[in-house]
């Protein structure tokens, strides 16, 4: 039950993306922006709260790895332009439809991958993961959405891509579970590959938290996003 759960949340959060940008277009970026900042600073807390305490107890060299995390995120934003953090407007999107959409559709798969090989470590960050991965993918998908709409208005190209998109993420995590379900991976590599993880997820949440509240004009109110993000991931560990 708690698997089809976890793939329905993950399902529907791109999905939900791609409803508001078809439902209310570009009238909704505030709502975007500060889901955005919230998925960002929630990834952060999963990363710090879960992830990190229990790699540094059971992995040796646990943060060479998470700085190989955080390298492979920079050189996969080199092929989506930042488009999953919501940056629809951003000057280094690829020019290229396929290039951009196989990028996202790696990131994609690669989020929901992690929280199904995590499936089974502790059920508090599984939880955590599934939820802050498909808050994460609704502006991911929102940004996706206005892209197709803008080159491939009408088509029903755009639209397969789409759906494609919103697949992406349930099936990497299917494919996570059952690699951890048949011991496809030793439990040292399985430690490895959380650690990648956990650098990927602190390139994703420090880059989002910077932009939003460090280049830009601060406010109470992203603030308040902020630390709601953290907190809610904190409890979310600790019930785990």
């Amino acid at each position: 039950m708690g698997l089809i759960i976890s793939l329905f949340i993950l399902w529907i959060g791109p999905l939900l993306g791609i409803f508001i940008q078809r439902r209310f277009n570009n009238t909704s970026q505030r709502v975007i922006s500060n889901t955005v900042l919230f998925s960002g600073s929630f990834l952060l807390g999963i990363s710090l709260f879960g992830l990190m305490p229990e790699l540094f107890d059971n992995i040796q060299k646990a943060g060479l790895w998470i700085v190989a995390g955080f390298l492979f995120q920079i050189l996969l934003e080199k092929f989506t332009g930042g488009l999953g953090h919501g940056h629809i407007h951003s000057h280094d999107i690829p020019k290229s439809v396929f290039v951009l959409f196989g990028g996202l559709m790696l990131h994609a798969l690669f989020e929901g991958y992690s929280a199904g090989l995590n499936n089974h470590i502790k059920s508090g960050v599984v939880s955590g993961m599934v939820v802050g991965i498909a808050i994460h993918e609704i502006p991911a998908a929102f940004s996706l959405s206005v892209l197709m709409h803008t080159r491939y208005k009408g088509k029903a190209s755009a639209i397969l891509l789409l759906f494609m998109y919103a697949l992406a993420t349930p099936i990497g995590f299917i494919s996570g579970v059952m690699v951890h379900d048949e011991g496809l991976l030793s439990e040292s590599m399985s430690q490895v590959i959380t650690a990648i993880i956990a650098g990927t997820f602190l390139h994703i949440s420090t880059t989002i938290v910077f932009e939003n509240s460090l280049r830009k004009k601060e406010g109470l109110s992203k603030w308040i996003v902020i630390l709601s993000g953290l907190a809610v991931s904190y409890f979310a560990c600790l019930i785990g």
